[in-house]
C-alpha cells in the first residue's frame, strides 16, 4: 500500500522557518528550508538539527525568495544534500542575492556569541548550482510517483503555489498567499479540486487597512513631510516592497515634475534586486505591461538617488529636509535602517513608516508596538517621531483573501493550517470550519500526519 506522509519542521505556529517533509514511499521531497527570524532565542533556533537527515532528502521544491522560506538550504547542502532545487527562474536568481546578503548579516548577528555562520560562502556557491528552475504552469515529473506544477502565488516576483500529484492524490502547498491587485505581480491562481491543502496563516485574524488607497496613504506621507520640511524614514523589504514602492513613486514624480523632493534608496541589495526585476518584467501583470509601453524603466524617476556605497548612505544625514529615505530591512533587524532611526527617531516632525507585518522580537516591532526608545551603540534612543505602518503594500493576503482563497475549493478538501502565530491560525481555523465547512486543523512541529 503506497503511503504519504507530512511532517512539519518549520513555520509550525509562528511565522518563520518554513520548512516541510513529504515522505513518499521513501523518497523525501522538502517543501521550502527557510530560516527562522524574530528574537534572538528564535534566531538561534536555525543551529538546532533539522530533525531529519540532509543527506536522506531527494529533492527541494521552494516556493519563493523570502529568507524565511529559503535561508537554510546552504546548510542543507552543507549536511550533505544531493538532490535538485526546483522554483522558478526569477527565484533562482533572487535566492542567490537573498543568501548571500544573509551571510553578511548573520556574521554581525553573532559576532558576541558562542555561534558561527551557519553556512560558508562555498555552501552558498554549492547551493546556488542545485537550481532547476521550472516555469509556471510547466508539469515536472519528479519520478514516476511525483509530479508538480507551479502556479502564480501574487506574492512577489517568481513566487509559486506548489500543486502536487502523487498517487492520484492532489497536495497543494501555498507558500505565501499574495493579495489580489498587486502593483507588479500577477494575481494569485484559484483551483477548484485538491485533497490536501498546506496553507500560509500569517494574517488569519486581520484585515489589512488602506488596501484600496494605499498608494495615496504613501503620496499623503511624502506631502506631509514636504509640508513640515521633514524627513521620511520607509523600511523597506529588499524583494517586491521595495519594487512597488519604487513604482507608485515613479508614477507620481513622473505626473508630478515640479515635486522635487530627493528620495534616496539606501539599500545595496534593494538596487541588486531591482535589476534581477527589469530582467522578467515578462512575469508583471498587465498594467505594468502597458505602462511599460510609455515608460521603459518604471523602476527610476526624477530625485531618486541610489546610495550603494556606505560613505554615500552617510552623506544622506547631511542632506537638508524635506527628504524622503527608503532603507533595509524590512523589519529593521538589520542593515541600514537601524542608523536613520537612531538619527531622525527623537524629532517630533519626522515620520517613520513601516510597510508591512513586523515579526515579534524585531526592532520594527518595538516601534510599531509603541516603545519609546530604543537601543543603538550603547545608547537610548528616544523616539519622538509619528510612526506609524502601511499593511496595504503587504505581500500577504488578509483573513478576506485568504478565506476568499480557500472558499474556492468545490470539493472538500483537508486543510492543514502553517506559517503563523497561534492566535492567527486559532482564528482562522475556527472561521474555515464555521464559515466553509472544511476540516481545518493547524500542524504541529515534528508531528507526523499521513494523507
Amino acid at each position: 500500500m503506497s503511503k504519504i506522509t507530512l511532517t512539519s519542521y518549520g513555520a509550525t505556529q509562528e511565522v518563520t522557518g518554513s520548512c516541510h517533509l513529504l515522505n513518499v514511499d521513501g523518497f523525501r521531497l522538502l517543501i521550502d528550508c527557510g530560516l527562522y527570524q524574530g528574537d534572538l532565542n528564535n534566531y538561534f533556533k536555525n543551529w538546532e538539527e533539522f530533525g531529519f537527515s540532509a543527506k536522506n532528502i531527494n529533492a527541494v521544491i521552494l516556493t519563493h525568495a523570502h529568507l524565511d522560506h529559503c535561508g537554510r538550504l546552504p546548510k542543507l547542502i552543507k549536511e550533505g544534500f544531493q538532490g535538485k532545487i526546483y522554483t522558478t527562474p526569477p527565484t533562482a536568481k533572487l535566492v542567490e542575492i537573498v543568501l548571500a546578503d544573509n551571510l553578511k548579516i548573520m556574521s554581525e548577528k553573532i559576532a558576541h556569541s558562542k555561534y558561527q555562520p551557519l553556512y560558508s560562502a562555498a555552501d552558498l556557491s554549492n547551493t546556488n548550482k542545485k537550481f532547476l528552475p521550472v516555469e509556471y504552469g510547466q508539469n515536472f515529473k519528479i519520478n514516476d510517483n511525483i509530479s508538480f506544477t507551479l502556479h502564480q502565488a501574487g506574492h512577489i516576483l517568481g513566487a509559486a503555489i506548489v500543486k502536487l500529484k502523487i498517487f492520484g492524490k492532489t497536495i497543494i502547498f501555498t507558500g505565501d498567499i499574495g493579495s489580489e491587485n498587486m502593483p507588479l505581480v500577477k494575481d494569485i491562481e484559484y483551483f477548484d479540486q485538491a485533497d490536501y491543502v498546506i496553507m500560509e496563516s500569517t494574517y488569519g485574524d486581520r484585515l489589512h487597512a488602506q488596501v484600496k488607497n494605499r498608494d495615496a496613504v504613501l503620496i499623503q506621507a511624502i506631502q506631509r513631510v514636504t509640508a513640515q520640511n521633514s524627513t521620511l524614514v520607509m523600511s523597506e523589504f529588499a524583494i517586491e516592497r521595495a519594487q512597488d514602492i519604487l513604482k507608485v513613486l515613479n508614477d507620481y514624480y513622473e505626473k508630478h515634475l515640479d515635486f522635487r523632493v530627493p528620495v534616496y534608496l539606501d539599500s545595496p541589495m534593494a538596487d541588486v534586486v531591482t535589476k534581477v526585476y527589469k530582467k522578467y518584467t515578462s512575469y508583471f501583470n498587465d498594467a505594468v505591461q502597458d505602462s511599460l509601453k510609455r515608460d521603459r524603466d518604471i523602476f527610476d524617476f526624477p530625485h531618486l538617488k541610489i546610495t550603494s556605497e556606505s560613505r554615500f548612505s552617510k552623506n544622506i544625514n547631511t542632506a537638508q529636509p524635506p527628504k524622503i529615505i527608503l532603507a533595509g530591512s524590512g523589519m529593521a533587524d538589520g542593515g541600514r535602517i537601524i542608523h536613520h532611526l537612531a538619527q531622525y527617531a527623537s524629532d517630533p516632525k519626522n515620520y517613520i513608516l513601516f510597510m508591512g507585518f513586523q515579526v515579534p522580537g524585531t526592532l520594527g516591532h518595538r516601534f510599531t508596538s509603541g516603545a519609546f526608545d530604543f537601543s543603538y551603540l550603547g545608547r537610548k534612543v528616544p523616539i519622538h517621531c509619528a510612526v506609524d505602518q502601511i499593511d496595504g503594500f503587504s505581500a500577504h493576503a488578509d483573513q478576506a483573501g485568504l478565506m476568499k482563497w480557500v472558499g474556492h475549493f468545490q470539493n472538500q478538501p483537508k486543510i492543514f493550517l502553517v506559517h503563523g502565530n497561534p492566535e492567527a491560525m486559532t482564528v482562522l481555523a475556527q472561521k474555515i470550519n464555521n464559515e466553509l465547512k472544511l476540516k481545518a486543523d493547524i500542524l504541529l512541529r515534528q508531528t507526523s500526519v499521513e494523507l
